[in-house]
This record gives C-alpha cells, sequence and structure tokens, in this order.
C-alpha cells in the first residue's frame, strides 16, 4: 500500500507506514478530509511524524516481533481488505 502521507511503498503485513508512522487504515479512510481542512486553515496539508514517536513505534514493534507476537489479526486483517476496496467480511 502506498501512504497517502508520504508516499512510501508498505507491506499489507505492516499496520503503520514503514516511513511515517501514520495508521493506514485510518489514513486511507480520512487523509484527503485532514489535508483539505488543514489547507483551508492555511496549513500545509501534509503532516509530518515527530521523529520520536517513529522511533518509538519502530522499538515496539521490532521488540513485539522478537517476543513473537502476531504481526497480523482479524482487525488489521479486516482494515486491509477495506483499504483495498474488498468486502469486510471473510471470503
Amino acid at each position: 500500500m502506498q501512504c497517502p502521507q508520504c508516499g512510501a511503498e508498505t507491506p499489507d503485513d505492516q499496520w503503520n507506514c514503514v516511513s511515517c508512522r501514520i495508521n493506514l487504515y485510518w489514513a486511507s479512510q480520512h487523509y484527503a478530509e485532514l489535508a483539505a481542512m488543514r489547507a483551508k486553515a492555511g496549513l500545509d496539508t501534509q503532516t509530518h511524524t515527530p521523529p520520536f514517536l517513529v522511533n518509538v513505534s519502530k522499538r515496539e514493534l521490532g521488540e513485539r516481533d522478537q517476543r513473537g507476537g502476531p504481526t497480523m489479526n482479524k482487525v488489521r486483517e479486516i482494515a486491509r481488505r477495506v483499504m483495498r476496496g474488498e468486502s469486510a467480511e471473510q471470503p
């Protein structure tokens, strides 16, 4: 999936953008609306994730992977189907 905020290509098994760490499900549903509100307010339409949030997110995901935590759960699977324009129901 291509991130609507920064344009980075992110694998389907990732919940957040690999570059800016924005939640891809939220961004795929609401990013255009947010960009329009920011433009109307005279702000840059693209927001920037603070570096400390990017670092914390990457660290936490790395630790979860080391513990053998799940990379995809049912909610994420449904969100991915919705982002791809598929039905949220199990095939």
